[in-house]
């Protein structure tokens, strides 16, 4: 398996953000701009009224005339107003670029998704997948609309009124400064432990999902067998780790605005007592206008620093999910080489190709081989029927000859084409699959059969669902074609579903099909029904079909016995029952009553 170098570095999560921010600057370039400058607006707006209070208080109300005041009144209300504006406009421009941050966000997930090997599904739970596509993400719409963006808008603010209070009194802003090295220091331990109280959260809110994938999953099975308070006792416990990390959290959310509220009191205090000691506020250092400017002024500072630690904290719960995030986007990719296409020209359907498989190995997990040495050699438009116990391999040997996973040595050929590394558009046109779970999506028969393919017309609908016979089931139905299946197909059979997949898997024509356990657990009447479905479109195809019972066996013109990942023996059915061997086992242990799979 080669994996791609560049995904085998853990990228910092911060990474993500500015590789996702840079992906929207072509088409929202302007929108930053435009933050950009309602930042700097509101930085001077915020100004405004502590330096119009101060010539009110020490021009305007002691030497007049009073018509100035109500200029000057009228300058604050409007820049109050105008903050306002501001304000508002800043609000609605970090919401609006956030949203688009998170769609480029989402994509970029969606799209690494479709790119990671199937060795990653069998390895990760469907629910912790589902956290990192919902709850994850949700996690870090606070860090674009309200954290990074907001909190650089506050940093300017700060930077504005702290030069502005040096120029009113650098020793009473000397002392205002000294305040804020004292509030990081508490920031930065509530930082610390709501970081790992969010993180804890972010765990317990994948296990619930989880949890709740599985038991839907199978809900029909707990239902069945009166499972409720079962199901019920063992989802207690994520619940209750989900509920200790958020008491976690909660104390320390509770008390970080408190401990802020005190020391902005006390620094307010310390202020006003040591700028009404500078002088009698007539001929003094420190004006009465001055020291009220300076107090509103320490006021403003204060709130965007609070804001800031605020923020901080905001930014220290998206950093848990986007960690995990970062951690998703960093699985490893697999690099298939080459991409092969497929010559529509030199391979036609009604033909049939040959399938070669030459000296196979292959492992879920590099400490366990589940093939060893496996060839085949399987000619054009021929029938073959792998046959074996449960564990044997036989559906591993699938889903190499499908192209879901590479050999961890030897080589597939089919066609002269390594399915591997066929083009993903080409591939439902080379080899169709019925796998041995049916599934179902929501949505039309139509789009079940499609899988929402615009490119399949409706005639190549109908024409597979006549070849499988189901064409008078569908159009016997009011909607027909375009009848809502339901979840989980509830309103088909079992065999309607059995053929609606077969209707899938021909629907494109290909001259290869892989059929894993087609008759698994159905009557004998639904049995024939599918086995003429299956003689019907395998007219010159190449068809494996996989079966750990000979009565599975459909046609099959030389039948392969697998065991413990290897062949053991080939041949015709006639051929194979003259010998001794494991055929002729199989065959009297069937006759005899014995299920192969036990």
């Amino acid at each position: 398996m080669i994996i791609s170098q560049a995904n085998l570095e853990k990228q910092h999560p911060l990474s993500v953000v500015i590789k996702v921010m840079k992906s929207t600057w072509g088409r929202l370039g302007r929108f930053y701009v435009l933050l950009i400058f309602t930042a700097l607006s509101l930085t001077l707006l915020e100004l405004l009224p502590p330096m119009l209070l101060k010539r009110i208080l020490d021009i305007y109300l002691k030497n007049g005339p009073m018509d100035r005041v109500w200029i000057a009144g009228f300058y604050y209300l409007a820049a109050s107003m105008g903050s306002s504006i501001f304000a508002f406009a800043q609000t609605y421009l970090t919401t609006y670029l956030g949203q688009n941050i998170l769609m480029d966000l989402r994509l970029l997930m969606a799209e690494h998704l479709s790119k990671l090997p199937m060795s990653y599904y069998n390895r990760k739970p469907v629910g912790e997948i589902m956290s990192y596509m919902t709850s994850d993400v949700d996690s870090v719409n606070s860090l674009f609309s309200s954290g990074l963006i907001s909190g650089f808008t506050d940093l300017m603010k700060v930077l504005g009124i702290a030069i502005a209070m040096y120029l009113i009194s650098p020793r009473l802003c000397l002392i205002a400064l000294l305040a804020i090295p004292i509030l990081f220091i508490v920031a930065q331990y509530f930082r610390k432990n709501i970081l790992k109280a969010q993180t804890e959260i972010r765990k317990a809110v994948g296990k619930i999902n989880t949890y709740l994938q599985e038991l839907f999953q199978g809900i029909r099975i707990v239902k069945f067998y009166a499972k409720e308070d079962e199901y019920e006792k063992k989802f207690q416990m994520p619940l209750k780790e989900h509920l200790k990390s958020i008491d976690h959290a909660a104390v320390f959310d509770s008390y970080f605005p408190c401990v802020m509220q005190t020391i902005r009191a006390i620094t307010i205090a310390a202020i006003l007592f040591l700028g009404a000691r500078t002088g009698n506020f007539d001929e003094t250092i420190v004006t009465l206008g001055s020291l009220a400017a300076f107090v509103d002024l320490v006021s403003r500072l204060l709130s965007p620093i609070e804001a800031l630690s605020q923020e901080f904290q905001t930014i220290q719960q998206a950093m848990a999910g986007l960690s995990r995030i970062s951690n998703f986007l960093g699985e490893s990719i697999e690099e298939k080489g080459e991409i092969q296409y497929l010559d529509s020209e030199s391979i036609k359907p009604q033909q049939g190709v040959g399938i070669k498989v030459s000296n196979v190995d292959f492992g879920y997990t590099s400490e366990k081989l589940i093939l060893k040495g496996v060839s085949l050699d399987i000619n054009p438009g021929k029938k073959v029927a792998i046959v074996g116990r449960t564990g044997a391999g036989k559906t591993s040997l699938m889903n190499l000859v499908a192209g879901l996973y590479k050999p961890n040595g030897g080589q597939i050929d089919i066609a002269g084409i390594d399915p591997y590394r066929l083009h993903a558009s080409d591939r439902r046109k080379l080899i169709g699959i019925v796998p041995q779970n049916t599934h179902t999506f929501e949505g039309t028969i139509r789009e079940n059969i499609t899988l929402r393919d615009d490119k399949i017309t409706k005639e190549e609908v109908e024409k597979a669902c006549r070849l499988v016979g189901l064409h008078e089931f569908i159009t016997s139905l009011q909607e027909g074609y375009d009848t809502i299946i339901g979840v989980h197909g509830i309103k088909l059979s079992f065999g309607q579903s059995q053929l609606l997949s077969l209707a899938r898997a021909v629907v494109c024509d290909p001259p290869v099909l892989l059929l894993d356990e087609p008759t698994s657990g159905m009557d004998a009447l639904t049995e024939r029904i599918i086995f003429d479905a299956f003689r019907a479109i395998g007219n010159k195809r190449t068809i494996i079909t996989i079966s750990h019972r000979l009565s599975g066996v459909i046609d099959a013109d030389e039948v392969y016995i697998m065991a413990a990942g290897k062949v053991v023996q080939s041949g015709s059915s006639d051929k194979l029952a003259g010998e001794k061997g494991w055929y002729s086992v199989f065959k009297e242990l069937e006759d005899l009553g014995w299920k192969l799979e036990a």
